[in-house]
């Protein structure tokens, strides 16, 4: 009979950029930014009407190896990757995020990395959202054709020569006498 007690299994995620999972990453930094009116807002308004969440944002400078591919295949890759401009997920240690793109691509090479790939990304979401198109009825089946009807040809239009007649100086304080 088993009788030792279960220990807990701590499971972390593997972080990735798209479909290339790091070997080593050294930082990370996220931002996720609420944009929010300058202009004053009316007592008893919707606050939330006036501010909207920014795209999420994560800089990440990772570690890749040559154990699946040679670095500079890893490399070009990953330019391509970039390249295509389609959006895909990022895992971090703390988050998922989807429909990201990769905005920037900085590769390091010194005395300490000449065997390694060490990239930073800088990486943005694409706010994906769905549209709906729809169609006005006929302006002679509305109520109230004036403010909701579609825009109507009016003809043309053309602009008239105003007469210019000569305006009489005359000073603030004269006019504030009368």
């Amino acid at each position: 009979m088993f009788t030792q007690t279960p220990q807990p299994v701590v499971v972390r995620p593997q972080r990735r950029v798209g479909s290339f999972t790091t070997m080593c990453v050294i930082d990370e930094n996220a931002t996720d930014e609420l944009e929010i009116t300058k202009h004053p807002v009316q007592e008893g308004a919707t606050v939330s009407d006036n501010a909207y969440v920014k795209p999420s944002s994560v800089t990440i400078k990772a570690v890749f190896g040559d154990d699946e591919r040679p670095l500079q295949e890893t490399y070009r890759l990953l330019l391509e990757l970039q390249a295509t401009r389609l959006p895909f997920d990022v895992v971090t240690g703390k988050r998922i995020y989807k429909n990201m793109l990769m905005k920037g691509l900085a590769q390091t090479t010194d005395a300490e990395s000449e065997n390694i790939l060490s990239i930073t990304f800088t990486l943005e979401e694409i706010i994906i959202v769905q549209v709906e198109v729809t169609t006005v009825p006929p302006r002679a089946k509305q109520a109230s054709p004036d403010r909701t009807g579609s825009t109507q040809n009016a003809g043309s239009k053309s602009a008239k020569a105003v007469e210019n007649k000569p305006k009489r100086q005359q000073s603030i304080l004269a006019s504030a006498r009368r």
